[in-house]
């Protein structure tokens, strides 16, 4: 079981990292007309602009990572709880 629950905490990392920077993109292009710089090839492209792609899409993917594990390990601690609580009611 603890298996599943880490390959579902990968996946749904990844998925949320992914959703993330789909809405950041769209906020991004509408705020400043372009593409992120992660997309866009041009070589005139401002290295604030680049810093700040990156900083903002970091901070973005490592908060969903970091509450996506909280999570999981939560699930697994409540899981491990609830089956040594019933093996104990059993005795």
């Amino acid at each position: 079981m603890n298996k599943a629950m880490d390959i579902l905490g990968t996946v749904a990392s990844l998925g949320g990292v992914a959703l993330a920077n789909k809405g950041l993109s769209a906020v991004w292009k509408q705020v400043t007309g372009n593409e992120p710089p992660a997309k866009n090839p041009d070589e005139d492209e401002a290295w604030r602009d680049i810093m700040l792609w990156a900083m903002i899409t970091g901070v973005v993917g490592t908060v969903i990572k970091v509450g996506i594990s909280r999570q999981v390990a939560k699930l697994k601690s409540d899981k491990q709880k609830d089956s040594a609580s019933s093996s104990q009611s059993e005795i």
